[in-house]
């Protein structure tokens, strides 16, 4: 969900505290497990090699697509079942699949690469492209529709709930300020905005502001928090005795999220620690820099 803008490399996606959900999962032969948030695939591959048998779900057909060709022997073989869904649809595709319990569960809450790198997209700053942002050619409301039909008090909601910008306010009323000019239709026109508020100036080690806003955008789009709601409350009840449930959070308001949700499964379930990544992996992969592994675990 989250993102820290730094460039896109054009690298093959790195995925992030790999070894830690391999180690919290265990993935092994005869294992069924759950990843839903494919993106991709660098989790769900790393998990195949291990001998477990995976239920994908993306609500990005591309992102299927590309994980179908890297892995296409395991899907042929039935080791690896893909599903356009969202996460928070994976109670629909378990039930469809008659599936009643799983030994592990796999949320990934970032961007993958080639999201990144794609501008039709618009999910980066920093290439110009169209404020879509949409992750499912299923949704109807893109960005741009939101920066033009939304009041003043509903998109400083969206920047400071979904973003945490401290000015959100402020940035609010910019952009309706400067849609009675011109329609705000790209990325371009977007950062423009944003740099009057934050003039440009080296960033060094963090993230530009104008990820917050791209990131609450997105967020608002996508319904991404709602999604998240969904899988949380729903995840438990398939849970086998010692299955767990890994997410992947990027952003703060997602990880109050996972916690809260964690602390509602009740009796019969173990919080571990939090996990955050190594500073060798933050040096090798800046995008894992705001991400914390939570893992809940059935025991009974």
């Amino acid at each position: 969900m989250g993102f820290d803008g730094k460039p896109a490399t054009g690298t093959v996606h790195v995925p992030v505290l790999l070894n830690e959900c391999l180690e919290a999962l265990a993935p092994k032969l005869g294992k069924t497990i759950v990843d839903g948030t494919l993106g991709g695939g660098g989790h769900t591959e790393a998990m195949l090699a291990r001998g477990a048998e995976i239920i994908g779900l993306d609500w990005d057909e591309a992102a299927l697509k590309r994980v179908h060709q890297r892995v296409a022997c395991e899907v042929d073989a039935g080791m690896l079942r893909l599903n356009h869904a969202g996460f928070g649809d994976m109670a629909g595709v378990l039930d469809g699949l008659k599936i009643e319990k799983v030994d592990g569960i796999l949320l990934d809450l970032g961007l993958s690469s080639d999201q990144l790198d794609d501008a039709g997209r618009g999910l980066s700053y920093h290439a110009d492209g169209p404020l879509d942002m949409r992750m499912d050619s299923r949704v109807r409301r893109d960005a741009a529709d939101i920066l033009a039909t939304s009041n003043e008090r509903e998109l400083e909601r969206i920047f400071r709930d979904y973003g945490e910008e401290p000015k959100a306010r402020y940035l609010a009323g910019m952009i309706c300020s400067s849609r009675k000019e011109a329609p705000v239709k790209t990325t371009k026109q977007l950062l423009a905005i944003i740099e009057k508020v934050y003039p440009p100036k080296p960033w060094l080690h963090r993230a530009h502001p104008a990820a917050r806003l791209f990131q609450a955008l997105r967020v608002a789009v996508n319904g991404e928090l709602e999604q998240l709601h969904k899988v949380l409350a729903a995840a438990p009840r398939y849970m086998a005795v010692g299955a767990r449930l890994a997410v992947i959070t990027f952003q703060p308001e997602e990880d109050r999220m996972v916690k809260a949700g964690f602390r509602a499964a009740g009796d019969g379930f173990k919080v571990w620690k939090k996990i955050l990544p190594t500073e060798a992996e933050i040096e090798s992969n800046p995008r894992a820099r705001s991400a914390k592994l939570r893992v809940l675990e059935r025991t009974a």
